[in-house]
């Protein structure tokens, strides 16, 4: 770890404790075990730190989905992939990642710009996988943006309850925001029976019941 990865680090777990704005330079530094002014060396402000913070997490985030993006999986794949590593970032960043979700707004618009436009990025990817698994065939017609919205948002949920110590690791509550998010996205075959189409003699209505609430149908249990 580089020097200003750890002062970057010490300020995060700091910012997350206490808040942003109740954190003072004079704790940052003592926790590094560094003088005031030789803090300095290394940044002018306090908000140099956040922003540093924030635009390291945005940029990890972003670069990890750029990869899976390009990629030569199917659409299913890479949405699965995509969730895995938004969540693992409160695996391996929890700081930054919490201290980027709650303090953002605290930069300065034009670093606060700078910032958001990588989100976007970030979103931009997250659609366009959305679209290609509907050019492919295996997502539904769908609001994209809205879309993209919702799992992002419910990835950014972990900030307000995820525990690394906790029951579950990030990747298996990713196998449970990726199953939600599939099973809404996956485009549905339609198997009605089309008018006037004789029933297989030995069938019944009951019969037919029976079969489709079993398991593995959509009305039972889906086995994986």
């Amino acid at each position: 770890m580089t020097r200003q990865e750890e002062i970057r680090a010490v300020a995060a777990r700091l910012f997350r404790e206490k808040g942003f704005r109740r954190t003072s330079l004079e704790e940052i530094a003592r926790r590094l075990r560094i003088t005031k002014p030789a803090l300095y060396h290394y940044i002018d402000s306090k908000y140099d730190l956040l922003y540093a913070i924030c635009e390291s997490a945005v940029t990890e985030l972003l670069d990890g989905a750029r990869e899976i993006e390009s990629s030569p999986l199917p659409a299913e794949e890479k949405l699965r992939r995509l969730i895995a590593l938004h969540l693992d970032m409160f695996a391996r960043h929890g700081d930054i990642t919490n201290v980027y979700l709650a303090d953002e707004g605290e930069l300065p618009p034009r670093r606060r710009r700078k910032v958001r436009a990588l989100s976007r990025e970030y979103e931009t990817v997250l659609r366009g996988v959305l679209e290609e698994g509907m050019r492919e065939g295996s997502f539904r017609e769908m609001d994209v943006p809205m879309v993209a919205r919702a799992v992002s948002g419910m990835c950014n949920w972990l900030s307000s309850w995820y525990d690394p110590a906790g029951e579950r690791s990030t990747g298996e509550i990713a196998e449970v925001f990726s199953g939600l998010v599939l099973e809404g996205c996956r485009k549905r075959e339609d198997n009605s029976r089309t008018p006037g189409k004789r029933r297989v003699p030995g069938n019944s209505p009951e019969g037919d019941k029976a079969r489709t609430n079993g398991p593995g149908s959509p009305g039972g249990v889906r086995s994986r």
